[in-house]
């Protein structure tokens, strides 16, 4: 229960932090100096997946007439993609959901 609490923490984080698409360089021209901004070249250098295990809960099913009662496996899948400006010199990642995952169909 902790992990999920942390992993929407973690979410919540990346999601509210601007992501920078321009970035600021003073210039100096005959002792004035002035602040140029420069377009970010972002390209994309890796994604990965990852499954995120969540949570467990019991659900039951019938089976000729008998009531059984059975575990399932929540998992989440994450989607993260590294970002690289080649200009700048300057890397960000992105942290995204994907989706819910359940070991078991069941309703």
């Amino acid at each position: 229960m902790h992990l999920r609490v942390i992993l929407f923490a973690v979410l919540a984080i990346a999601l509210l932090v601007p992501s920078q698409d321009t970035f600021a360089k003073k210039v100096s021209t005959d002792g004035d100096e002035q602040e140029v901004r420069v377009e970010h070249n972002w390209k994309r250098m890796s994604s990965e997946f990852k499954l995120v295990h969540t949570d467990t809960h019991d659900y039951t099913v019938w089976h000729n007439f008998i009531k059984k009662t059975r575990k399932c496996d929540i998992s989440h899948r994450m989607k993260t993609e590294v970002w690289y400006c080649d200009l700048h010199n300057h890397a960000k990642s992105e942290v995204s959901f994907e989706e819910t995952i359940h070991s078991h169909q069941h309703k």
